[in-house]
């Protein structure tokens, strides 16, 4: 963003100052408005930047931040990533041997077990086949039987691949392209600016043009060689994505900002040339950006705003029109600059793919086999008296027939959602975790300044019910654990269990059977976090997370936990392993998590990389047997040591600075096929058998 401070910036800021109440945020509607033509379109985007302007002016006069006092800084408080999931994989039985196709296998690790995500690693038919995304190649390996696994095919990906899906005969593979000249001319420029201007993608004198896209790259496996039959280019980031039967949704984010020729404050206050000789004179000049910066945006055009998106027909990139009935919008003002674009495309029987927008960008996607939800940050809670901040839910729905994504209601919560998994959905009954930040102040006058003191935090679930156009809130917790932050939750049944940390672990269940009455029935307090809870049968939680000493707040290392829930008013810690100095992907990434349920649903095999630091760097895929009633029992590591990488197929050569040449490998997966562990790592695809861990197969890539 050109301006002084971002959106962003400035509400943080100014949440830390207090605020005026010109504008009656609270009267704003959370329900997004659906445009009937571009001509909408056109006109909610001038009217949401104008609100913008007017809440940017109102700071300015109101808090003095640009140039007569400055920002006043305020303590950081980071929030840690946390993941989950559970989707249960099929057991496998005892009998190994050649046969013709393995007895069971795990899957990607989901938070809702028919609901496909992403991920970089996938198994397809039944078992047979291991694909993998390393650098910019989809990889295909034959991984039935275990002893003959190898890789029998690759497809180049343009750009960085990120995650991918495989259903039947094809492959979606999302990545991550620079620069997409068939889209942007250089019209879309952004970025840093010193010296003359150089051709697209140059990077001399500091000088960058060119956006982020999101490819999606549609491969047929059924041919051979594999072939690319589709490929999507959406301006923007990747942020998530969804598979219902073949019908494949991402969530990708937008840039959104003012277009250039609508002036920004500092450059009408503070141009370069005068300054300001009084508060009174800055404030004059203020008012003057507001009303040519008001008047440039009702004579921009949607171009000027709206990302680009194309498609290759005929070998070419193809720019497409923008589907403007399905472009949503909140109140005026009521997010952050941006736009959540939702991709939906048929895989299998192809069609034209679907883009529903939201004006302003999401942080949270949760889905289900109905239901898809975002949940998008109320940038103006600082306009409203209470000082906290609050989340706008928006619930959208999905089938697995038809690539279009309707809207049907929003609500807010307050707070903000951690992850994922602090979102659910039952029996048409939302319930939300959050944490909610409050900022206070005290008083001060002319001779002595306002005392500023810390934020200060707590907890809530909230269930929401759709009533119309509108998600409204039918009960809530009160709010709980002061001063901490909610670090991993997870819904299982009626029952929510929600994890906060500062100094102590508190493990909180809560009864949502009645969700007019949210009631928390027991809390448990151990040392450190847990970052991620996955069901270990009916009545356990198998957790990953970190040992913190009580005392003197020292990370220990990674930590696994099973906790019994059996009476969820009496939680109890049961078994509790410590790994040591070091950390793992499953910490932060529910999708490297992988627990293959064997003889019962409580008992089973658990594989997850882990890197230490203990002595020397090692990475290493762990391999623990879990037991709801016996703890756990490890029963060894898998290393890729030797299979140390040459070039890493760094798309550089291999004396640019940014060649990643060299280094060991790090295990980043870990996949059951009947009684074998398949490691994945940047060097390969290693094969053990789980019981003893002998080795059977090496593969490369």
């Amino acid at each position: 963003m050109r301006g002084l401070i971002s959106a962003l910036g400035l509400a943080l800021v100014v949440g830390a100052l207090g605020c005026s109440n010109d504008s009656e945020v609270s009267d704003y509607e959370a329900a997004l408005r659906r445009a009937n033509t571009c001509e909408d379109v056109l006109e909610a985007i001038q009217d949401d930047a104008i609100a913008k302007v007017d809440l940017e002016l109102n700071s300015f006069i109101e808090q003095d931040y640009y140039g007569w006092g400055g920002p006043v800084v305020f303590e950081d408080f980071g929030e840690a990533a946390s993941g989950g999931t559970g989707g249960l994989p099929s057991a496998p039985s005892n009998d190994g041997g050649d046969r013709d196709a393995p007895s069971g296998f795990s899957d990607t690790n989901r938070q809702v077990a028919d609901v496909d995500e992403a991920d970089i690693v996938k198994v397809g038919d039944e078992g047979r086949k291991l694909y993998v995304i390393r650098d910019n190649g989809f990889h295909e390996f034959d991984s039935w039987p275990a002893a003959e696994t190898s890789k029998v095919s690759d497809v180049e990906i343009e750009g960085q691949p990120i995650e991918m899906f495989v259903e039947g005969n094809r492959a979606v593979v999302f990545s991550s392209v620079w620069g997409v000249e068939a889209l942007d001319d250089g019209s879309l420029c952004e970025g840093y600016r010193g010296g003359p201007e150089p051709a697209l993608g140059d990077v001399d004198g500091y000088y960058y043009c060119g956006r982020s896209f999101v490819k999606t790259t549609v491969i047929d496996l059924s041919s051979d060689p594999h072939q690319v039959v589709r490929e999507i280019y959406v301006d923007g980031w990747y942020t998530s994505s969804r598979r219902h039967d073949g019908i494949v949704r991402a969530v990708v984010q937008s840039n959104m900002q003012r277009p250039a020729t609508v002036p920004h404050l500092y450059e009408i206050v503070y141009n370069g040339e005068t300054y300001p000789q009084s508060r009174d004179a800055e404030i004059l000049l203020a008012r003057a950006w507001a009303s040519q910066a008001k008047q440039a945006i009702r004579q921009t055009t949607l171009q000027q705003w709206l990302p680009v998106w194309g498609e290759t027909i005929d070998g070419e990139i193809q720019a497409q029109p923008h589907q403007c009935a399905d472009f949503y919008s909140p109140a005026p003002g009521l997010t952050n600059y941006g736009l959540t674009q939702i991709l939906g495309i048929d895989i299998e029987n192809g069609g034209p793919a679907s883009i529903a927008s939201i004006l302003g960008q999401a942080s949270q996607v949760y889905a289900n086999g109905e239901t898809l939800l975002l949940a998008q940050p109320d940038w103006t809670w600082f306009e409203r008296d209470t000082n906290s901040d609050r989340t706008s839910v928006h619930r959208f729905v999905v089938s697995a027939d038809a690539e279009r994504t309707p809207y049907q209601g929003s609500g807010f919560v307050p707070g903000v959602v951690n992850d994922q998994f602090s979102i659910d959905e039952r029996d048409g009954i939302i319930r939300i975790a959050t944490t909610r930040t409050t900022w206070n102040h005290q008083g001060g006058d002319a001779i002595a300044p306002e005392v500023w003191v810390p934020p200060t935090t707590d907890n809530l679930v909230t269930t929401l019910r759709l009533v119309g156009d509108g998600l409204e809130v039918v009960g809530q917790t009160p709010g709980l654990a002061e001063g901490e932050r909610i670090f991993s939750a997870r819904f299982l049944g009626d029952i929510g269990y929600i994890v906060t940390f500062r100094q102590v672990d508190p493990l909180f269940a809560i009864d949502l059977s009645n969700p007019e009455n949210p009631r928390v029935l027991g809390e448990l307090k151990i040392p450190g976090f847990s970052d991620y809870m996955h069901p270990l049968g009916d009545n356990h939680l198998l957790t990953i997370g970190r040992d913190i000493d009580e005392a003197t707040q020292r990370d220990n290392g990674t930590a696994l936990q099973i906790f019994d829930v059996t009476d969820p008013a009496n939680p109890l810690a049961t078994f509790k392993e410590v790994l040591g100095e070091g950390y793992s992907e499953a910490n932060h990434n529910h999708k490297a998590f992988n627990f293959y349920a064997r003889e019962a649903p409580d008992t089973g095999l658990l594989a997850f990389p882990f890197v230490s630091y203990e002595g020397s760097f090692s990475s290493t895929l762990e391999l623990w047997d879990v037991s709801a009633s016996a703890g756990f029992s490890r029963r060894g590591a898998v290393d890729h040591s030797d299979l140390v990488v040459d070039d890493c197929g760094s798309p550089y050569p291999v004396e640019d600075f940014y060649s990643y040449c060299g280094y060991e490998p790090q295990i980043t997966r870990g996949v059951f096929i009947d009684e074998y562990i398949y490691s994945i790592s940047h060097g390969g695809v290693r094969v053990h058998t789980v019981d003893d861990l002998t080795p059977v197969a090496t593969a490369t890539y």
